[in-house]
């Protein structure tokens, strides 16, 4: 931190003074949360006090949610630092965090921010009404200029290869083994591409810089994927927050569209979104993203699009889509992941005969035990609502074989809720 003028922090004085900690407890606090071999001195909130320093991260976003804890509520990162100015710190999203100039550096914040283990507590975190259908039009737009790049750490091809096969690994690991299993390690890689991206040499290189823009998307993708699965919303739709704008950067709304799509699925679940229509949500991404998506890609989001528009109760809506996302679908393209999104978005409409089929195609078809899982669950489901419980006890057993040492929160949670009272459709994997 640089030595400036002092200006005292009176944020942070009035949140000390009310819960009567002094300094010194701030930071024994604060080292409890860190990760080994990050502790501060005891010294350090003498200064983000008396003299206005911002510490650097993870310690900025640490002592954001150490005050929350203590206090009961939130204490933002620009309640507490904002006011002290960009050049004496870390800088941040603002708590809105699709409000900010769509740049090759606002998209770094983002990905820095989705991979820290300490994140920071937000009540804006989870989205107000059409704010992500908004963003599309930023998304969608031409990339920004490439800045930054001038690093003297040298970024290779190789390096990217590396990484984008990573990530795929790590993907394939998720879908069979829950978001348990690969959200640190995806967080951890994240931070790491994070510091390629400000440390790196790429300048003299666009398309490298963009496509190293594109592997982070898809690690804060992932990282929300995850989160997600265990429960954890926020957190997740954060990092889709930084996949969008990577994806922004790196010229891939295509990837954008993954992005928004996996939002959309969360949403139609489990809604966590205040105001946020899934289907309008992906709707717009569909339209924005044009004629950029290729045809197995486009029939996807058209099976998650028609998923929402079950989950709204949509009849009309989802047989359109559905029937759109069908005829999209190339002939020699694998039909288990569709069939389970289109049963699924019936189970909705509580149109078993329909359903049932597809759900037992998307089972035999789909290789992922996760997903097969899911719908297992939902297809005991059915067969329960519609009196045949021998089947739905069948199913129900093939469900909690798959799961067996499975690091799926979503898994775990509909499972515990079968014998419950039923709240929803069928889930397919994001």
């Amino acid at each position: 931190m640089a030595d400036l003028a002092r200006i005292r922090n009176e944020e942070l004085a009035r949140i000390l003074h009310q819960l009567a900690w002094s300094p010194e407890r701030l930071a024994r606090e604060v080292n409890l949360v860190l990760p080994p071999g990050l502790a501060i001195s005891q010294t350090a909130p003498y200064k983000w006090r008396d003299r206005g320093m911002v510490p650097r991260s993870p310690h900025d976003q640490a002592v954001c949610e150490v005050l929350s804890r203590a206090v009961g509520i939130a204490v933002t990162y620009e309640q507490l630092w904002g006011r002290m100015g960009s050049h004496r710190g870390a800088k941040a999203l603002s708590a809105r965090l699709l409000t900010d100039p769509w740049t090759a550096d606002t998209a770094q914040i983002a990905l820095h921010e989705a991979g820290l283990q300490v994140a920071p507590v937000r009540l804006t975190d989870l989205f107000r009404g059409d704010e992500l259908a908004r963003a599309a039009q930023h998304w969608s737009a031409p990339p920004p200029p490439l800045t930054g790049g001038s690093g003297a750490l040298p970024v290779t091809a190789d390096q990217l290869n590396d990484l984008q096969a990573s990530c795929v690994g790590k993907r394939r690991l998720g879908r069979a083994c829950g978001g348990g299993l690969v959200l640190e390690s995806a967080r951890a890689e994240l931070a790491m591409v994070g510091k390629l991206l400000e440390l790196g040499g790429y300048a003299e290189d666009e398309p490298l810089g963009r496509a190293l823009y594109g592997a982070a998307g898809r690690l804060a993708r992932l990282v929300g994927w995850a989160g997600a699965d265990l429960g954890q919303e926020a957190a997740a739709q954060r990092a889709y927050v930084a996949a969008l704008r990577a994806a922004h950067v790196a010229g891939e709304p295509q990837l954008a569209v993954s992005v928004v799509g996996s939002l959309a699925v969360q949403l139609t679940y489990y809604g966590a979104g205040r105001g946020l229509d899934p289907a309008q949500l992906l709707g717009s991404a569909l339209a924005a993203a044009g004629a950029t998506l290729a045809p197995q890609q486009r029939a996807r989001q058209l099976g998650r699009l028609a998923l929402a528009h079950g989950r709204n109760g949509d009849r009309e809506a989802a047989e359109a889509t559905a029937d759109q996302a069908w005829t999209v679908l190339p002939r020699d393209a694998a039909r288990a992941e569709l069939a389970g999104l289109v049963g699924c978005a019936y189970l909705f409409l509580d149109d078993h005969k329909r359903a049932r089929p597809l759900l037992t195609d998307a089972v035999a078809g789909l290789t992922a035990a996760r997903a097969r899982a899911l719908l297992l669950v939902r297809l005991a489901d059915s067969y329960r609502r519609t009196g045949d419980t021998g089947r739905a006890a069948a199913a129900a057993d093939q469900a909690r074989g798959l799961a067996a040492g499975m690091q799926s929160g979503l898994v775990a949670r509909v499972l515990r809720e079968f014998d419950g009272p039923r709240t929803g459709g069928g889930m397919q994997d994001s």
